[in-house]
């Protein structure tokens, strides 16, 4: 996988580099829905050790951030940017012998920059069809840590480490866009992003001194995201 992410990133900084002049650059924002399925994407994952269940689940979360597109003439693209996306889940856990049940919530942040090459295909004077495959780097600021209450001496708890703090993944992606010279270009597409790794390891624990049941896995962190995207009005490159 990091051999794919190097030769991707060369390739597309290369043609940049010697074709950037012949396109168009774009500026533009984007916000992206991360929507839970279970078709494609992460949706849930159990953690159970012995009298101790629980279960962790994609919520909806979000990705947002600002975008560059450089155009490689009227067929290719270069497109990157940085972003800030919010993975969110929900945490269910249980101890079914002792009737104990409580639901929890945590936050996964990162800062994402990907790379992508775009194909376009013309369907009309103004509408278009795209297709992006790249690469993208996270970079995950922190652990992150929840605890659920039972009583004074009892409680469940998550903790979350993450396994690199910088972190590579494939994105794909295929949309439509319409595009206007005075109003910019407003486009509607799906994203899917699948890391190379795992991006944290899960400890889910019920814990009652002197005892302490954990359940420990690593979480993939998959997702599918509704594409939302507004390119300013083209400036042709000198």
């Amino acid at each position: 996988m990091l051999k794919l992410f190097k030769t991707v990133l060369f390739v597309c900084c290369f043609a940049s580099i010697v074709s950037a002049q012949k396109g168009e650059t774009l500026f533009g924002f984007q916000y992206k829905p991360i929507i839970p399925n279970r078709l494609i994407g992460m949706y849930d994952q159990e953690f159970n050790k012995g009298i101790f269940e629980s279960t962790v689940t994609q919520k909806v979360g979000h990705t947002i951030g600002g975008i560059i597109r450089v155009g490689l003439g009227n067929v290719f693209a270069i497109e990157t940017g940085i972003k800030y996306t919010q993975r969110n889940f929900k945490l269910d856990y249980a101890v079914p012998d002792s009737g104990y049940a409580a639901v929890g919530d945590v936050r996964v942040v990162s800062y994402e920059m990907p790379l992508a090459c775009l194909v376009f295909i013309r369907l009309s004077d103004q509408i278009y069809v795209n297709t992006a495959l790249g690469v993208s780097l996270h970079l995950f600021p922190s652990d992150v840590r929840t605890t659920v209450p039972i009583d004074a001496n009892e409680r469940f708890q998550q903790e979350g480490a993450y396994r690199s703090k910088f972190q590579g993944s494939l994105m794909a992606n295929l949309g439509f866009e319409y595009r206007t010279k005075e109003k910019g270009t407003f486009y509607l597409g799906g994203s899917y992003h699948l890391p190379f790794t795992p991006i944290m390891t899960f400890a889910m624990s019920y814990e009652k001194p002197p005892t302490n049941v954990v359940a420990i896995d690593n979480v993939r962190g998959s997702y599918l995201t509704l594409d939302l995207r507004y390119y300013f009005p083209m400036a042709k490159e000198k």
